[in-house]
């Protein structure tokens, strides 16, 4: 009687232990799967949608509005192998990917350093976007005139070259698009448009 209740106890202690095993190695295995699917998401899924492309910026990919991508394009310095698919499919791999939408300072530091703009007009144009990134909880039209009066100073100077104005001014245009949403943009048009609104509600 004592070996068999032995016997028992020996397989029951041995199963829970197998139980717990494998128990961990699905948790393992399944957490495993939820990070590469997350990672496979963003990476792939993500850049796959129509709504966001892919854009080279030096030494990072970038992941943009779809509806920005020509205009990013267009103030990024001439890169060799750039426009030619092959080489950016086989560059992109071994690059960092940024996305406007998870860290959209970054993204548009980036798109200022791999411009044409001379060091001092980066600088500035830096701080423009910190500016106008504090902005983010304005009122729209507030952030409305103070992307007007930046774009009004940048056309009036004298000093910069009409290459350079166009750049400056398609950057704040990004700027704008990638900090304020579309969606955030008539949110605010709404809250400044509408004179009583209940708060109750």
């Amino acid at each position: 009687m004592k070996n068999l209740l032995l016997t028992g106890l020996i397989i029951l202690l041995v199963s829970c232990s197998n139980d717990d095993f494998d128990n961990s190695d699905l948790r393992l295995v399944s957490s495993q799967a939820i990070s590469k699917e997350k990672t496979a998401d963003f990476k792939n899924g993500s850049a796959l949608e129509e709504n966001f492309k892919e854009v080279q910026a030096g030494d990072y990919v970038l992941l943009v509005p779809a509806q920005l991508k020509e205009k990013i394009i267009s103030v990024l310095k001439a890169q060799p192998g750039r426009n030619e698919l092959k080489t950016f499919e086989k560059g992109t791999s071994a690059l960092d990917t940024i996305s406007s939408t998870e860290d959209p300072v970054s993204t548009l530091f980036i798109i200022v350093d791999e411009s044409t703009l001379g060091s001092s007009l980066k600088l500035d144009m830096k701080g423009y976007i910190v500016s106008l990134g504090n902005l983010r909880s304005q009122q729209y039209h507030i952030v409305d005139d103070f992307i007007i009066q930046y774009e009004i100073s940048k056309r009036q100077d004298s000093t910069l070259l009409t290459d350079e104005k166009e750049s400056i001014l398609s950057i704040s245009s990004i700027s704008e698009a990638v900090l304020f949403s579309e969606k955030d943009r008539k949110d605010r048009d709404w809250e400044t448009s509408t004179t009583s609104r209940s708060t109750g509600h």
